[in-house]
């Protein structure tokens, strides 16, 4: 999970955003991507990645292809990023 504040184009971002999660949806482990908008703060996004398991995510952290789609918008955003298990699903 990755918390994004967006000091530029807030569409500049999401459409690099959507290009990265259509590039990963191809690499192996990867489940799904959602980007979520804070309603309260319109500039602050959550990324939320789910991957069959850490080792298919690391990997993908060493794609070089997905540096270099988010090297697009590095200088716009400040990213926390934050590797997650569940604590809770539910239905």
């Amino acid at each position: 999970m990755n918390r994004i504040r967006v000091i530029g184009s807030t569409e500049e971002y999401e459409r690099v955003y959507r290009e990265g999660s259509d590039f990963m949806a191809t690499l192996p482990g990867h489940v799904r991507h959602k980007l979520l908008r804070s309603q309260r703060e319109p500039a602050v996004y959550f990324s939320v990645a789910e991957w069959t398991d850490a080792e298919s995510y690391r990997r993908m952290c060493e794609v070089p292809k997905v540096r270099e789609i988010f090297d697009q918008v590095s200088d716009i955003i400040e990213l926390e990023n934050h590797e997650c298990l569940i604590a809770y699903q539910g239905e």
